[in-house]
């Protein structure tokens, strides 16, 4: 039932992700069971751990991904999940799923026997209603639905999703905010926003919580997959100061948090676990005007490619990453199936060579400028200077952190400096590449890059589509549409017999945490 044939993760040496990376994602994981002389899962303690930003809300049609699903993902299930190893798409509140021939038509089949936590079924219905709100209600998830016109039950366990065209993202957005189930009775009360009526393994205790502060869970007891929750409570502290974090793991408030390199030496080996996941996340320059609309210069591939040899990827990786991760020239993950290693040797960090370019093109001297936000500081002078040895210059303008997002869909920069998490290949393919893709905002196309996506929509079969994802990577990397510099590590430390499980970036859910007693 996956899209796509996945590789194994590679093993990377354990280290941690810079703080401001620490915004994104985090992998899930599955429970373990405990030895006779241990503690048994039921025995397992509170969990307690760090997070870098607390939900903007827990309405369904509001769920944010990447750290806030700790909370809510607990509130809510999703129909479908990752697998913790693979990464694929998994079975969760669906047990299977089918298109038809041409992907129009997606049948999932419900669990039976599922409850909210009020003890009202969940069904079909709830389901349908859940879609449809969130389809026509404004906001984050929203989009998701774009190309879904009906959502129907067919009886009380089967769901129906018709659409206008095949969505190859929609699987795997099921295992996100897209594929959270929602109380119909409830959804349309404000209380929903704060004190929502869920289906998942854990209620929200609002008396024992503190709004953008901290977040107490208990366990639902009745719940239909009880047994793979073995922490009786789960509470979510916001913390965004690494520096706190640390020291709240080390006090013991807290048994679970992301650690940085430089203080990871300062805890006792034998009281902590140390975790890393590879790949979490990656660092690029995105070349916001591809097509040279507002910027000529960086309509001509010639400078694009010599912005990539303008990078000197191993001196940031070691410097200012200090050593943790990967560099990369291209945007795919390298735990996907579309990765290919060949084309890592693509741009050897070479300014002569890009200086040449510039100067072919006739742009020598050319400024451009770049929002500074909380990502870029400790970056900017080594991209300043690298801009500089190919002839070219950057003007960083200063970005508060609300409008950092708005920023990049302003127009009125032509390049941006990010750190995003994954999420999928075929979901990273549209943010990076499609002309409705975010990380696309000029809505920048061709025929060649219309004739992959045509392909890849029109396909419902997605390990057959595979080499046209590859075409597709290949064709980017020589076209230099992003200037990709390094995969960025995360490291976790745990206590109290609290594991972390998998090494890869899926979604943050209690799930990736388990108890070895």
């Amino acid at each position: 039932m996956s899209n796509f044939p996945r590789r194994r993760p590679r093993v990377i040496a354990i280290a941690a992700l810079a703080s401001a990376a620490l915004f994104l994602t985090a992998c899930s994981g599955g429970g373990s069971g405990a030895e006779e002389t241990a503690p048994a899962a039921a025995d397992a303690p509170p969990l307690s751990i760090a997070a870098v930003s607390a939900p903007n809300s827990l309405d369904t049609a509001q769920l944010v991904d990447g750290q806030q699903m700790f909370v809510w993902s607990s509130i809510y299930d999703t129909l479908l999940k990752r697998d913790i190893e693979t990464g694929d798409v998994a079975p969760n509140a669906a047990t299977s799923w089918e298109y038809n021939e041409d992907g129009t038509e997606l049948t999932l089949e419900l669990e039976p026997g599922m409850t909210f936590s009020t003890g009202d079924p969940v069904d079909a219905e709830a389901v349908a209603a859940t879609m449809l709100r969130t389809k026509q209600t404004a906001g984050i998830v929203q989009p998701k639905f774009a190309l879904v016109e009906d959502v129907t039950a067919v009886d009380d366990l089967t769901v129906k999703v018709s659409f206008s065209a095949f969505d190859p993202q929609f699987l795997y957005n099921l295992s996100l905010a897209a594929g959270a189930i929602g109380d119909p009775a409830s959804l349309d009360s404000a209380e929903s926003a704060t004190n929502p009526v869920g289906s998942g393994p854990y209620t929200l205790d609002v008396a024992g919580s503190v709004p953008g502060t901290s977040y107490l869970l208990k366990k639902r007891e009745d719940y239909w997959n009880a047994d793979a929750y073995p922490f009786p409570t789960f509470t979510v502290r916001v913390l965004q100061d690494p520096t706190a974090s640390f020291n709240a793991l080390q006090a013991g408030e807290i048994n679970a948090a992301t650690v940085q390199t430089q203080l990871k030496s300062q805890l006792d080996p034998s009281s902590f676990e140390i975790s890393e996941i590879t790949a979490q996340s990656i660092a690029f320059i995105d070349i916001l005007d591809r097509g040279g609309e507002a910027f000529p210069a960086l309509g001509d591939q010639r400078v694009r490619q010599a912005i990539n040899y303008a990078i000197d990827r191993e001196s940031i990786l070691k410097s200012i990453f200090s050593g943790i991760g990967q560099t990369t020239q291209q945007s795919f993950s390298p735990n996907g199936a579309v990765w290919d290693e060949a084309i890592n040797e693509t741009y050897e960090y070479d300014p002569e060579r890009g200086r040449e370019l510039v100067e072919e093109a006739g742009f020598a001297g050319e400024s451009f400028k770049i929002p500074s936000t909380f990502l870029t500081t400790s970056v900017e002078p080594t991209l300043s200077q690298a801009f500089e040895d190919i002839g070219l210059k950057l003007e960083w303008v200063a970005v508060p952190p609300q409008q950092a997002q708005s920023a990049l869909q302003s127009g009125e920069f032509g390049l941006t400096f990010q750190i995003t998490g994954w999420n999928s290949d075929p979901a990273d393919a549209f943010y990076h590449f499609n002309p409705n893709g975010f990380g696309n905002p000029m809505n920048y196309t061709n025929p060649t890059l219309a004739g992959f996506f045509d392909e890849i929509d029109s396909t419902v079969d997605q390990e057959a589509v595979l080499p046209t994802y590859r075409e597709l990577n290949e064709y980017v990397v020589d076209q230099a549409y992003e200037a990709p510099i390094v995969f960025l590590n995360t490291t976790w430390a745990t206590t109290d017999g609290i594991t972390l499980s998998g090494t890869r970036a899926n979604p943050a859910t209690v799930q990736m945490f388990s108890f070895e007693g």
